[in-house]
């Protein structure tokens, strides 16, 4: 074989064994688990879109910003978002995002640090996720159907509890050590709410985890968007309706 013919196979062949690589790690809404011991799925980059909402076809219906007061201090503002799809209004996508301030809210003079943003779903419903970076510098790392954030749990993986979603980053203005990003991303989360949403007074819950002893742990909860139904936390309302649920689709 000459040498041009033989350089023109060795392109040929790389680019089909480069081909299923990038078919197995395109991005994109990642299903989380409703059952089983994994509880957590990696998200960075899996979960990556590359505009609101990630998926086409979904009209905006509602907006807000609130801030996070902890301690009486303005810690930073949460933003949400809330899109429904038009071909199937059941279906919603909650998007949320967090921006940190450096504001001191205690003794220590450091800023708050969000390790974890839990939100409450539909214990019956599928959930997926996915991140959209829109100016911050740190991903969403993992998801989860749980309520147990960093540093909260001893074993591999935290407890399951379907009626929460936990969306693990690094949200800090002024980070002690390493780079900082005040932004976390959007963190988007799609499932059905035939019933609409609603605003919850406590339906968020921000922490901050990252010590050494877990009893410097500091948690609070403030008003989110969730779909209308969603069960009080000490019920388990696993209402097996999933029959009628397209997370599976292709949109």
């Amino acid at each position: 074989m000459k040498t041009k013919e033989r350089s023109w196979a060795v392109l040929a062949w790389l680019a089909l064994a480069v081909v299923p690589i990038q078919a197995a790690t395109a991005a994109g809404y990642a299903t989380l688990s409703k059952t089983g011991e994994e509880v957590l799925t990696d998200c960075d980059p899996q979960c990556n879109v590359t505009s609101l909402p990630g998926l086409t076809g979904y009209q905006l219906v509602a907006s807000r910003s609130a801030p996070l007061i902890y301690n009486d201090v303005t810690v930073g503002t949460a933003y949400e978002k809330v899109w429904r799809k038009v071909a199937n209004p059941n279906v919603h996508i909650f998007g949320l995002r967090v921006i940190m301030n450096a504001n001191e809210w205690d003794s220590s003079g450091a800023a708050f640090n969000v390790n974890d943003l839990f939100r409450q779903t539909k214990p019956g419903k599928k959930v997926a996720v996915a991140y959209y970076l829109d100016g911050a510098t740190k991903p969403l790392y993992q998801a989860g159907r749980t309520v147990q954030g960093l540093n909260e749990y001893e074993e591999d993986e935290p407890e399951r509890d379907n009626t929460w979603v936990d969306f693990r980053i690094d949200a800090n203005a002024a980070e002690a050590e390493g780079s900082s990003s005040a932004k976390s991303p959007w963190l988007l989360m799609k499932t059905r709410a035939p019933e609409g949403y609603e605003l919850n007074p406590f339906g968020l819950r921000v922490l901050s985890s990252d010590f050494e002893d877990i009893f410097s742990t500091v948690d609070f909860f403030t008003a989110s968007y969730q779909p209308v139904g969603v069960p009080p936390p000490e019920e388990d309302d696993e209402d097996g309706d999933d029959e009628d649920d397209d997370e599976g689709e292709e949109d």
